[in-house]
């Protein structure tokens, strides 16, 4: 009857639960005081050598499944997050007039039990009576009851079993998840921590990844090199080493830091829990990635050039694998109904997908091009020509879907062009240009041919490229980052995350990451002046026609390397 009253209801709710966060943090407190007490109890040095007796053993397991519940309880909650605040009001509801000091007693009787249990236990581990088999039930027996009568004093147990029936997969996801994190910490834990120890903390990881890349080359070569213990791979040619560095560990960082930003600013268009099983996705994908590129590394560097492996594979491998897989991920959380919330019935245009074909797939093939025929150059890609026209040919296939954009443009952009240049040249470190792969490549050519491959290499960098990434980071992806209609999105229109996502992104594209960055920036903030794509565009023809001037005029090849 009180929910038809205006005044009284909200005191009455607010201090029922007030009552029931007081209940619950004593609860709570009182569980974190038996765990101290049995580990305090029993964390003797005895416990801890290496010749340890079965009840060592016994305890460090026991303690181990206790670390274990808790990393499962942190994840559930986790996963329960987007509804907790509903599940919090219904166990209020269905916590009044319930007689939870019954099972507080129930609780409290059940850990003196536990603890009695457990002195005789580890009093006299050596006692055969003690090995026996209902000794050790009844140890899992009383902890269990501990547990159990614990729950109930915090809910009624018609609360915990609605719960688990509505919330199954969120549940099932959380204990997963917890028991992942948990094994991951646990492993960790066993290797030395310190940068003076003989095993780094991160080469746990460098193991599966070296037993993953073995598997893999064990089907094509047969007199591979295997030091496990060294961390070495390769072949009879071409060994590598596997380290920290090169297990996956920086792509896994990446990915789980631009997951989280990305699944708190659309925390409102995606579905949770749901949405967390992309960071166990992402992870294993981004991980798998870097197995495959290493096992490609020593393919490369044993069939056919160890330059080419070392120089040109190694080096744009990673970066454009993490760029695919994050992009990846955006599209797939935005398809898929299980990620993406399913939001009221919009009409969508139906150049939309047409659409974004034509601004992504120039970029996609300038990717795949490159990696193409710098898989067949030691640093000096005889091949870059194969690559602006394969390009071309793509913007030329989807030229009519450009035309909506719009292709005027403002004396501004050139201005921000040549200001871009001006940093990028700032950045640029001083490389002798005359030992670079590029200068040494055209000094190998004939005249004619090296005169050819120049006015290519001039006409990609000025007009294909500019086109290629402007059409894909400012033209789709700084949109497709505020909303998942892009189509809808003005040109122009700011957003936090999309202005710097996207330019870090872009910048990662590049082997200057930090000038690439900055670059991203100054291209996108000719985007907002004017809200037009042209502008955008010319200010990156202008930085690049810049550079290839200076290229030309002064030889400095190392802007192009």
């Amino acid at each position: 009857m009180w929910c038809n009253f205006a005044g009284p209801p909200l005191q009455i709710r607010s201090v029922a639960a007030k009552q029931l966060a007081v209940r619950w943090l004593l609860l709570l407190a009182l569980m974190a005081f038996e765990l101290v007490a049995i580990t305090a109890r029993y964390e003797a040095p005895r416990f801890l050598a290496e010749d340890a007796d079965w009840s060592a053993k016994l305890f460090h397991s026991s303690k181990g499944i206790w670390h274990a519940g808790l990393w499962v309880a942190c994840a559930c909650l986790l996963m329960l997050s987007p509804r907790l605040k509903a599940i919090l009001v219904k166990a209020r509801e269905q916590s009044k007039e319930y007689h939870w000091l019954v099972w507080l007693a129930v609780h409290v009787l059940a850990f003196a039990v536990f603890a009695f249990a457990t002195e005789l236990i580890f009093e006299d581990p050596l006692n055969p009576s003690r090995l026996s088999g209902p000794w050790f039930i009844s140890w899992i027996v009383l902890a269990g009851t501990k547990l159990l009568s614990w729950l109930l004093a915090l809910a009624p147990g018609y609360f915990w079993l609605r719960l688990i029936r509505q919330e199954y997969a969120a549940l099932f996801m959380g204990c997963l998840l917890g028991l992942g994190a948990w094994i991951l910490v646990a492993t960790l834990s066993r290797y030395d921590t310190s940068l003076l120890g003989q095993e780094n903390f991160w080469n746990f990881l460098a193991v599966p990844t070296l037993q993953l890349v073995y598997s893999m080359l064990g089907w094509v070569y047969s007199d591979l090199v295997y030091q496990p213990e060294e961390f070495l791979l390769g072949t009879a040619v071409f060994q590598v080493e596997i380290t920290h560095f090169c297990s996956g560990i920086e792509g896994i960082s990446l990915i789980t830091i631009f997951l989280a930003v990305y699944l708190w600013l659309f925390r409102k268009e995606l579905r949770f829990p749901h949405s967390f099983w992309l960071f166990p996705l992402g992870i294993t994908v981004i991980w798998l990635a870097n197995a495959v590129r290493i096992a490609l590394l020593i393919a490369i560097g044993t069939s056919m050039s160890p330059e080419i492996a070392l120089q040109g594979f190694h080096a744009q491998a990673g970066w454009i694998a993490f760029t695919v897989i994050a992009l990846s991920v955006i599209a797939l959380s935005n398809k898929m109904r299980f990620f993406a919330v399913a939001g009221p019935d919009l009409p969508v245009a139906t150049t939309g997908k047409s659409l974004a074909a034509a601004l992504l797939v120039p970029l996609l093939v300038m990717m795949a091009a490159t990696m193409m025929t710098s898989a067949s150059s030691s640093g000096f890609d005889v091949l870059y020509p194969m690559r602006i026209v394969a390009v071309a040919a793509v913007l030329w296939y989807f030229r009519k879907a450009y035309n909506g954009l719009g292709w005027r443009w403002t004396w501004q952009a050139p201005a921000i062009g040549g200001a871009v240049f001006m940093i990028w040249m700032l950045l640029e470190p001083n490389v002798d240009s005359s030992k670079t792969a590029l200068s040494q490549g055209l000094a190998a050519l004939a005249d004619e041919m090296a005169a050819v491959w120049l006015l290519f290499r001039v006409f990609g960098s000025v007009i294909i490229v500019p086109l290629a990434e402007e059409l894909a980071f400012r033209g789709y992806l700084i949109r497709k980052l505020i909303a998942k209609d892009f189509e809808n999105v003005p040109l122009g229109r700011f957003s936090w995350f999309s202005f710097i996502l996207s330019s870090i992104l872009f910048g990662l594209l590049h082997e200057r990451w930090i000038a690439g960055t900055l670059a991203g920036m100054g291209y996108a903030l000719a985007l907002y002046r004017q809200g037009r794509l042209a502008d955008a565009v010319i200010a990156h023809m202008t930085t690049n026609a810049l550079i290839a001037i200076w290229v030309l005029a002064q030889a400095r090849w190392s802007l192009w390397s």
